[in-house]
């Protein structure tokens, strides 16, 4: 009587396909990875850059509607000034700005207040803030609301466009033709932001 012997796989043969495989499947899985990393590094950086537009969006929509009315802020004695500028303005960490704006919708007049705003900018904690009150002239110890706009900024500067030329400081009584924000963030370096203010007369260059 002849036996039949059923071909099979050997030990040393199982090993090495389950080592084969498990080798696929590290690779698959480094991949996923990989994958997975760069979908969120992208999407953070989407986001990011959705910041950055909406912060310049918002800004230009300010600067552009500066009224030309004196700026009273908290516990400050009332200004003849139109514009606060300058290192340590509002607290700032860096430079600052506040100036009364026009143009705050009110819809139908819904809201106990009217269409001119106090706002100004500053840098804290690495954090570019937007500060609004609900009132052009405010009491003594009333705080603003503070919006943060962007954060890991590492500096906050300002220039001022008149007489033809951009100035570092800005100590007249009127408004500027034009303003320069220059922001330096942490994730795209230097930042140079140029607005039209209500006082310019010609296209700021």
């Amino acid at each position: 009587m002849r036996l039949k012997y059923q071909a099979g796989f050997t030990l040393i043969e199982i090993m090495i396909a389950m080592a084969i495989f498990a080798l696929i499947g590290l690779a698959s899985n480094q991949v996923l990875f990989s994958v997975l990393t760069s979908d969120e590094v992208s999407q953070q950086a989407s986001q990011r850059i959705k910041q950055v537009q909406r912060s310049y969006q918002l800004i230009q929509t300010d600067l552009m509607q500066m009224a030309p009315r004196p700026i009273r802020l908290g516990d400050n004695e009332p200004s003849s000034k139109l514009l606060l500028a300058g290192e340590g303005v509002i607290d700032s960490d860096d430079h600052g700005i506040a100036f009364t704006r026009l143009g705050w919708r009110n819809p139908a007049q819904m809201f106990p207040r009217g269409s001119v705003q106090a706002v100004g900018y500053r840098l804290v904690d690495n954090q570019l803030q937007r500060l609004h009150y609900l009132y052009p002239d405010q009491q003594a110890g009333t705080q603003p609301q503070v919006t943060v706009l962007l954060r890991d900024v590492e500096q906050l500067k300002f220039e001022y466009f008149a007489d033809k030329k951009w100035q570092k400081n800005w100590t007249k009584s009127e408004l500027p033709q034009g303003v320069a924000m220059l922001l330096t963030l942490k994730s795209y370096g230097s930042l140079r932001w140029q607005f039209l203010t209500v006082a310019s007369g010609e296209v700021v260059n």
